[in-house]
């Protein structure tokens, strides 16, 4: 190249922005002024020097491994980093190296090369830099004037020529973490890190050096996810999302060399998760701003404090704004039930568009139910309208949970089926208990999210935010690991208004291990005492729950207004309830059809039904009570007195609200004359079930009616006995077919003797064809044919006890009397099919009877009780249980005279307070019957001819019976 040449070369000078340091001579630049040559970047060297070489990193084509970088290598790219990069530099080109059309290139700081600083000058004299040596240099002066200047660098020992070791000044790389994750754990609660961004992969990715450590990492920008760039390797159909270039180059320009702050936030696979702050803001925010970025849930629950909000509403910015990648955006439309307390509620929302007080926003409603451990029933106190609502964004623990889990454990096995899920899902009775302590019957502030469509066969979803006071309940739910934050889709703006909370707070839980996050079942363990299979055991349980009294439990479902569902929390045992001293109308139910019991039948309610059912789930369901079994009807349901927790009782608050009457079991109870007082005021108004009560107007004071002193007629009407209904349904008539020396029945359903006629007609029909075969060996427990004594017929037996000289004690089935059998032929198996009718002998004892303690006594009062039946029709109905037995009233059906009245009457049996020295609450019918006994005591008659007193009653005394 000739002298002419190069000062034609250097005469132009050339402007341009440095982009990045390659190395201590080599410059990246943009040139400001465009042309087809250099339409984006390219790269220039700096003339007349050699930097030292800084280190490279492995790569597939570096054979040799990594290198090492020169002495002063890192210190000279630095030395032009902090000078150059991002600023405006003018150059001229010295010449160019046909080879490799490399420029060689003298560079000024500055638009003006008269007054900028000369580069090439500016390293030497800080020594570290080589002065070319090569080539005739001699006529060219700009050499001759750096010669001078390196000269005066070696002698002022500056940089390379300075006395220390060169291996100071050699940087120990690390090109990669081996362990982020303990990287991150070393490192996350210390100060941000000093970093410089080497490399821009795209526009959340970058390959940061971290200092002072000298190591390579790669990091993503927490929160925000960017337009994707076409894959290094991909196919040709592959593509850049929109934007994904222009994303690239934003941080390219304002990042790329730059020395950032790096917080650590999290690990996402082999790379860091962190926010990149750089003395003019944090990057992630502008280029949310610009619509270049959106927000990523997952690692947006990574950020500081104060973050989050920041975020969402820089988003929302520019989704508002419709720029670059929101260009197509469409706002979901908004919800107006949610009230605004606040006329200025605008100046009182925060930055992210969501009010800063939760309780300026929503509308207040009062919780009824707690459905699962996710959706509410709720009564909006706006328009007084009952609503079910969800948790925005929770999801609560399912049963697909738990199939999973099992499947994961013992793929190979069935799925259990599940039946109760309250109590088989693991952790979702804790976390429907967390929300019904907290929530129900109280007031809690409902923000509407969203409204999920109705879909398929899903009925439509109002999710909502609920606050109990401040406090987020869903985000609570999920703190405990009661719950799960619904994972949306990324453009799924059908959300939480604080679903970052949700998110964090589930991230939370998971790391303390709690809950759903723990290694703990979760499961809470019932004994089950409900429908018909459980009906023995809870049969069985009745004195149990009787001698214990007033029990903790809670309303787990309202059947109708006086049936429940009751959880007793002490012994967690769910039980079938029925409120005493009341009858309230039945609401509407489905009935298995007769002849199918496949199929149902909806029985409508009885009117004021449908009122008593909604009063008691609003007063009762899923609130904590105190339940008092009494006793227990034949379908092993509970009867007893249920009091809430400020102490008022359910029958009497019905009663009160005209939902209900007051039953004649109510008789002797602590709350009788508060409910007749109830009763009778709204039989007065006439509300409820007293709507259209007419008072009856008896015959004989039809002429006196104006005479008539209502007071007294109303004391009459109260303190008289009230007349027995013997249409009610309890009454049950029956045949007794025999009777005990202790005054035991046993009686045969008339409505069913029919079937025991033919029964025993077919048998005898049998036997007297086909002589029954005898020497049967009976077993124990087996029910077999016996032939009885008394009249030398066959019928229906059990085996109750074998003993070895073949004395053999059976049960006559159906009629409930007991004889020993001495010969083995008058025993034989059943024809086929005699054993499908269940025994028709049923088992009871006279109500508040006590057979006299005298054996003489008892027969006689036998033989009275059975003269007094003489084989009619009766009917009984069972006034309380007791040690499993039912205790009945006995009536004469012709007449309908008490038959237990008249033998108390006679003196023959004891009128007391049931068995085991239990006491029972009175009644009319004791009444009747003390009153009876009295009569009997005052005329000297049968038990009480020469006193008043009984051995049983006496024995304190020294009486030891009659003479």
């Amino acid at each position: 190249m000739t002298t002419n040449q190069q000062t034609t070369a250097t005469a132009t000078v050339h402007h341009a922005i440095v982009k990045s340091i390659f190395s201590g001579d080599t410059l990246v630049i943009k040139p400001l002024t465009r042309t087809s040559a250099n339409e984006t970047e390219q790269r220039i060297s700096l003339n007349y020097i050699a930097a030292p070489k800084l280190a490279r990193p492995p790569t597939e084509t570096n054979a040799g491994g990594p290198t090492i970088d020169e002495p002063y290598a890192f210190e000279t790219r630095e030395f032009l980093r902090k000078k150059l990069v991002g600023r405006e530099i003018c150059y001229t080109i010295d010449f160019q190296i046909p080879q490799s059309n490399r420029l060689m290139c003298t560079v000024y700081l500055g638009k003006d090369k008269e007054t900028g600083e000369n580069i090439i000058e500016s390293l030497l004299s800080e020594g570290l830099v080589e002065l070319r040596q090569t080539g005739q240099r001699a006529n060219d002066t700009k050499y001759q004037r750096l010669v001078i200047i390196d000269e005066q660098a070696k002698a002022n020992k500056r940089g390379r020529h300075s006395d220390q070791l060169a291996d100071v000044h050699i940087r120990n790389m690390k090109w990669s973490i081996d362990n982020p994750k303990q990287f991150f754990d070393e490192h996350k609660s210390q100060q941000p890190l000093d970093a410089i961004v080497e490399f821009v992969r795209d526009g959340h990715t970058l390959r940061c050096l971290l200092l002072p450590s000298y190591t390579i990492a790669t990091i993503q920008l927490t929160g925000i996810k960017c337009p994707m760039l076409k894959r290094e390797g991909s196919s040709t159909n592959e593509t850049n999302e929109p934007f994904a270039d222009e994303a690239k180059q934003f941080v390219d320009t304002r990042l790329l060399q730059r020395q950032v702050k790096v917080i650590l936030d999290g690990v996402n696979n082999s790379n860091l998760v962190a926010t990149l702050l750089h003395p003019n803001g944090n990057i992630a925010l502008h280029l949310l701003k610009e619509g270049l970025a959106k927000c990523v849930d997952w690692s947006l629950t990574l950020l500081q404090q104060g973050w989050r909000e920041k975020y969402r509403a820089t988003e929302k910015h520019a989704k508002d704004n419709r720029l670059r990648i929101w260009k197509n955006y469409v706002a979901q439309p908004g919800h107006t039930d949610n009230d605004n307390h606040n006329s200025n509620e605008a100046g009182a929302t925060s930055a992210n568009g969501k009010s800063s007080d939760p309780s300026m926003k929503g509308y207040q409603a009062k919780v009824l139910e707690v459905v699962n451990g996710d959706a509410l029933t709720i009564r909006d106190l706006r328009d007084n309208k009952v609503r079910k609502i969800y948790l925005s964004s929770v999801r609560a623990p399912r049963a697909a949970d738990l199939q999973q889990k099992n499947d994961e454990n013992n793929p190979n096995t069935n799925r259990p089926q599940i039946k109760r899920p309250l109590y088989e899902i693991p952790y979702l009775f804790e976390a429907r208990e967390l929300l019904r302590k907290r929530l129900i019957g109280k007031t809690v502030r409902v923000v509407t999210d969203y409204v999920q469509a109705a879909s398929n066969d899903f009925p439509e979803k109002i999710c909502c935010t609920v606050y109990a006071g401040n406090v987020n309940l869903g985000e609570a739910l999920i703190s405990k690991g009661l719950a799960k934050a619904v994972r949306h889709r990324q453009d799924d703006e059908q959300r939480s208004s604080y679903y970052d909370d949700l998110l964090t707070a589930e991230q939370q839980a998971e790391k303390r291990a709690v809950g759903l996050f723990s290694n703990g079942n979760g499961l809470q363990r019932i004994v089950d005492m409900t429908g018909d299979t459980n009906k023995e055991r809870a049969k069985s349980s009745l004195n149990v729950l009787q001698q214990k009294g007033r029990m903790e439990g809670v309303v787990e479902f309202v059947a109708s207004g006086s049936r429940f569902r009751v959880h007793l929390l002490k012994d967690n045992w769910i039980i079938s309830f029925i409120l005493s001293s009341i009858n309230c109308p039945r609401a509407e139910r489905r009935v298995p059809v007769s002849g199918n019991t496949q199929q149902q039948k909806v029985e409508p309610a009885e009117p004021f039904g449908a009122e008593a059912l909604t009063f008691s789930k609003e007063h009762f369901l899923q609130r904590d009570v105190f339940v008092e079994i009494e006793n227990m009807d034949r379908g092993g349901n509970f009867i007893g007195r249920l009091t809430t927790v400020d102490g008022h009782s359910a029958a009497l608050m019905l009663v009160q609200a005209g939902l209900a009457k007051v039953h004649d079991s109510a008789y002797g109870t602590p709350l009788y004359k508060q409910l007749l007082e109830a009763e009778d005021k709204c039989r007065k108004e006439r509300s409820g079930v007293w709507t259209n009560y007419e008072e009856p107007v008896a015959k004989d004071d039809e002429d006196n009616e104006g005479e008539t002193n209502p007071e007294s007629a109303q004391d009459e009407a109260v303190s008289g006995p009230a007349p027995i209904n013997f249409n009610d349904s309890r009454f049950r008539r029956v045949v007794v077919t025999h009777v005990t020396d202790d005054l035991k029945l046993y009686v045969q359903y008339s409505e069913q003797g029919s079937k025991v006629e033919q029964l025993q007609t077919e048998l005898r029909d049998i036997f007297n064809q086909t002589k029954p075969v005898g020497g049967h060996a009976p077993k124990k427990g087996e029910l077999l044919a016996a032939r009885f004594t008394a009249d030398n017929e066959w019928y229906r037996a059990r085996v109750e006890k074998i003993e070895n000289n073949n004395r053999i004690s059976v049960y006559f089935v159906d009629y409930g009397n007991r004889e020993i059998i001495n010969e083995l032929n008058r025993l034989t198996a059943l024809p086929p099919g005699f054993s499908q009718l269940p025994a028709q002998a049923h088992e009871c004892d006279l109500a508040f009877v006590r057979p006299p303690p005298d054996q003489e006594d008892r027969q006689e009062a036998k033989n009275a009780l059975l003269d007094e039946i003489a084989n009619d029709e009766c009917l009984i109905k069972v006034e309380y249980r007791q040690n499993n037995s039912e205790h009945v009233s006995l009536y004469r059906a012709s007449n309908k005279e008490n038959i237990i009245k008249t033998l108390s009457e006679q003196g023959l049996i004891v009128i007391g307070q049931g068995r085991g020295g239990r006491s029972m609450r009175p009644t009319p019918l004791y009444d009747e019957l003390q009153q009876a006994q009295a009569k009997a005591k005052a005329a000297r008659t049968g038990l009480w001819q020469y006193s008043d007193q009984i051995e049983d009653d006496a024995t304190e005394f020294g009486f030891t019976g009659r003479k």
